[in-house]
């Protein structure tokens, strides 16, 4: 069981980290509108979108901390991926990465959809999840060239979930 006590506390960051968050440009991610899923859950195909910044070992090219205002880039992970393949790559130094690190499914939990598949909660499982780096500093990038080609590859797959993993 989880002791809530253990848990990191923004008083706990280290005084840049605070002094970053002061000037940080929170933005309210709220959807302008949303649609209601037409199908059951049962026969609903699934795909993770993480910000944990994994990528394949030996295939994708790391996440880039030197840019400044954060990569904009993403990975595409396979379902059949095997855990000890994946490497974090997230800049940001305001969370423990031990936990990622030891287990990448803990932040692209592709492991537990194909369960809730077996038990035929869900329908099916997409073959391409998606994973790109958190701690973006200025997103319009992301918002005007990345996401609209994650949209269309989810699209593409006929994903009728996505679920977004922040880290």
């Amino acid at each position: 069981m989880l002791d809530i006590k253990n848990i990191k506390k923004i008083s706990d960051l280290s005084f840049t980290t605070k002094k970053f968050l002061q000037f940080y440009q929170w933005s309210d991610c709220s959807p302008d509108n949303s649609t209601r899923l037409n199908k059951k859950l049962s026969d609903s195909k699934v795909a993770i979108v993480s910000s944990a910044g994994l990528i394949v070992k030996d295939k994708h090219q790391p996440f880039d901390s030197a840019i400044k205002m954060g990569d904009t880039s993403f990975r595409i992970i396979p379902s059949d991926i095997n855990p000890n393949e994946l490497v974090e790559y997230h800049r940001s130094d305001t969370f423990d990465h031990s936990g990622v690190k030891l287990n990448p499914f803990s932040v692209l939990p592709i492991n537990h959809l194909l369960n809730l598949t077996k038990h035929g909660f869900i329908g099916s499982v997409s073959n391409k999840h998606i994973s790109l780096m958190g701690s973006i500093i200025n997103p319009s990038e992301l918002i005007n060239s990345s996401i609209p080609q994650m949209l269309s590859i989810l699209k593409n797959e006929n994903i009728d979930i996505a679920l977004f993993i922040p880290v």
